[in-house]
């Protein structure tokens, strides 16, 4: 045991004794120097303690405001310096700001209701009128009931409009992605737009992630658009490549008008041509971006809607 107890000291004194040296060694490298590089030696190694601090405050600072993108609550920096005095602005304005989320969502919520309240109310005076004049139709074919039946056809396509942009605007709706061939949604799309006689032809079958209903509603309203203007056969160009999935669709029309183009996707908004509400390109605009992706309209041999989504693999880690 007293063996082991001197081996112990032992080591405790050549520790001390490193110590000791290493002091010394300071004390005489700044006894070599004189007060002015002391004090240079001194303020630099301040400056990059300072210089750390303010790195790790702004980090923090970053940190601050990606908690305000995501939305989450976050600590305020103590102490009386810039950084602490903004990270308390930001912290104040993060408050604020889901303040006004809740505002925003609670407004959009009660402009859903009203827009469902007016639209459930149309519709039963509308599905009246509608199932009079059939009847009238079937007696007497009559030019005015003919255009009575239209305007009632237009109102019902207005209602169900608004009914659609108050579920998109309260970001409500629940998306259900799945895969499906683009050639199915065509089929579909055609059986539903049979009136207009749609011939469209695809270059290439693909696979699609996506909402079925919703994404369908979105390339109606772009093909419909086309086949009221023009009235030609549509071609559907599909391509793609390891991030994006690229659609095109393109009539063989006159194309847009120049003045047109900067306003296709606001709502109300009905060229010279247009026969619909002016919300159907609005509500396909809204749609696709709520599939992660995005939409632009210009002249090509006729009038071209571009679609660009994310590949399937890329949406999947969206």
């Amino acid at each position: 045991m007293e063996d082991i107890k001197k081996e112990k000291n032992i080591h405790m004194y050549f520790m001390v004794s490193i110590v000791l040296a290493m002091f010394m060694e300071i004390y005489a490298f700044l006894m070599r120097l004189n007060l002015l590089n002391i004090f240079i030696f001194i303020s630099f190694i301040f400056y990059l303690w300072n210089q750390n601090h303010k790195k790790k405050q702004v980090n923090y600072l970053i940190q601050c405001c990606d908690a305000i993108i995501e939305q989450k609550d976050f600590s305020i920096i103590d102490g009386e310096s810039k950084e602490s005095l903004l990270s308390n602005k930001l912290y104040v304005l993060n408050k604020r700001y889901h303040q006004s989320l809740k505002a925003v969502k609670k407004e959009q919520l009660k402009l859903k209701d009203y827009i469902e309240d007016i639209s459930h109310q149309l519709k039963t005076p509308i599905t009246s009128i509608r199932i009079q004049t059939e009847l009238l139709l079937e007696e007497n074919q009559n030019k005015k009931l003919y255009s009575i039946e239209h305007q009632i056809q237009r109102i019902q396509l207005l209602v169900n409009d608004l009914q659609t942009i108050a579920l998109l605007d309260s970001h409500n709706i629940q998306y259900c992605f799945k895969e499906y061939d683009l050639q199915t949604l065509i089929d579909e799309i055609e059986e539903d737009l049979d009136y207009l006689n749609p011939q469209i032809h695809l270059n290439k079958n693909i696979k699609v992630l996506c909402d079925e209903k919703w994404f369908i509603e979105a390339l109606e309203n772009i093909i419909k658009n086309c086949l009221e203007k023009n009235s030609t056969p549509l071609s559907i160009f599909a391509y793609e490549n390891e991030t994006t999935l690229k659609m095109m669709i393109q009539d063989q029309g006159n194309g847009f008008k120049k003045k047109d183009l900067p306003f296709l996707f606001q709502r109300f908004y009905r060229g010279e041509n247009s026969k619909g509400t002016g919300l159907g390109l609005y509500i396909a605009k809204e749609i696709i971006e709520a599939h992660h992706g995005f939409m632009k309209a210009y002249n090509q041999q006729g009038a071209c809607f571009e679609i660009v989504l994310p590949q399937m693999k890329m949406k999947k880690k969206i």
